[in-house]
């Protein structure tokens, strides 16, 4: 990635300190790539949502389980799944160092209670009671749920009204719960003025070794990686995220690192395509036991564990290797819709997941296709949510708060 000392210089302004999905706006210049990426990633996080109610087997763990179900759609959202969240870790790493070494880890701080500290106490609850209605309308509305949400309904008529209610967790918000524990890590990073890697990681022959520093958290996630949705912190993604954060930390002044591997670009993306196929038919199979605990997991192969661990670390690695690699090399461009997405992907990842659930709840009765639901689901949760967003979001305080001013064109 060549870029000139003066680009890189310009890449800050006033928006510049939005957390994970909201890069830096440049002032003359800008990396489109970074942008479009991350307006992709967020675009494959609805469809991931949106997916999982359609995906044989993995659909038994989500709340909207329909009657129809496809084993394509399970491989696409698994294949997404390795890699979409380590990508958005890496762009808040690089854009966390960018912000500090622009303007003052002062206002990094202050920057980061304002935009996701303040967000995530402000829509928590709004979440938790609109998840809640959905669940009430599913109950009311599915004769026989299945799944998740037919656990859920048989839970509800059989608990005590006594029962005290249980606290739902973060939700999909965990990821702005970590972030805000890296956010204190970059602080403390950022006091430490020469943290340099030994010399193999700067070279190639880093994505040999590197990896393995993923296994260990891995290992004790569990395949597919699971949210860590708990309120009570747990130390794996320290150990896996928190080491992509650290990456794109590092990663920040040194992009023209990433041109070493350019010309092994297609390599990347066929050893990552020919690695998935072993994972997704080692990882074990996803059943509603995982989930309500009711039912004990047989037991798998000694080794199934360790293997499916190294290949989700050596998987996440290499993906998102070659999502950067793939941007800078057919997303360098300015593309006005993926800019209006890239600008409106923090308060789509805020609001979606609610409609998501409504609309696969909705479809559950009719016989339709499988991907024409599939469709139905995402458009009729994009087009709302971006509505809202360019109406009520993007010129108002609620969207300088999120990301930062936006001027009228």
């Amino acid at each position: 990635m060549e870029v000139s000392q003066e680009p890189v210089d310009s890449l800050l302004d006033t928006t510049a300190d939005a957390p994970a999905f909201d890069a830096p706006v440049a002032l003359a210049t800008r990396i489109h790539y970074l942008d479009n990426l991350r307006a992709l990633a967020m675009l494959l996080g609805v469809y991931l949502h949106g997916a999982l109610a359609y995906a044989e087997p993995a659909q038994s763990i989500w709340l909207a389980t329909d009657r129809g179900s496809s084993v394509a759609i399970d491989v696409s959202i698994w294949f997404i799944h390795l890699f979409r969240m380590g990508l958005f870790f890496v762009l808040s790493g690089y854009f966390a160092k960018l912000v500090i070494e622009r303007k003052s880890l002062r206002y990094f701080l202050r920057s980061r209670c304002l935009r996701i500290a303040l967000p995530f106490v402000l829509f928590y609850p709004l979440l938790v009671i609109a998840i809640t209605v959905v669940i009430v309308f599913a109950i009311s509305y599915l004769p026989n749920p299945r799944g998740l949400m037919g656990f859920i309904t048989t839970a509800a008529q059989q608990s005590s009204l006594a029962a005290p209610p249980e606290l739902p967790g973060t939700m999909h918000l965990w990821f702005l719960y970590y972030l805000l524990a890296f956010t204190l890590v970059g602080a403390l990073l950022s006091r430490v003025k020469r943290l340099r890697l030994p010399a193999f990681l700067r070279t190639p022959l880093w994505l040999g070794v590197s990896p393995m520093l993923l296994v260990p958290g891995a290992l004790v996630a569990g395949a597919p990686l699971p949210a860590p949705e708990s309120f009570i912190p747990q130390w794996w993604p320290f150990a896996f995220y928190g080491l992509f954060y650290l990456a794109g930390w590092k990663l920040y002044g040194c992009e023209r690192q990433l041109d070493t591997w350019r010309p092994y670009m297609w390599p990347v993306v066929a050893v990552s395509i020919l690695l998935f196929i072993p994972y997704y038919l080692l990882m074990p199979e996803l059943n509603l036991s995982m989930v309500t605990a009711d039912v004990p997991l047989p037991p798998a192969a000694w080794w199934q564990g360790g293997v499916v661990a190294v290949l989700t670390a050596y998987l996440s690695v290499l993906l998102i290797l070659a999502a950067l690699l793939l941007g800078q090399r057919y997303l360098s461009g300015r593309s006005q819709w993926l800019s209006v997405v890239a600008d409106a992907s923090y308060w789509l990842y805020l609001v979606h997941l609610p409609l998501v659930i409504f609309l696969q709840t909705l479809l559950v009765p009719y016989s339709w296709p499988v991907w024409l639901k599939l469709t139905t689901v995402l458009g009729g949760t994009l087009a709302p949510c971006l509505a809202t967003y360019l109406v009520f979001v993007r010129y108002t305080p609620l969207g300088w708060m999120l990301h930062g001013k936006r001027t009228f064109p």
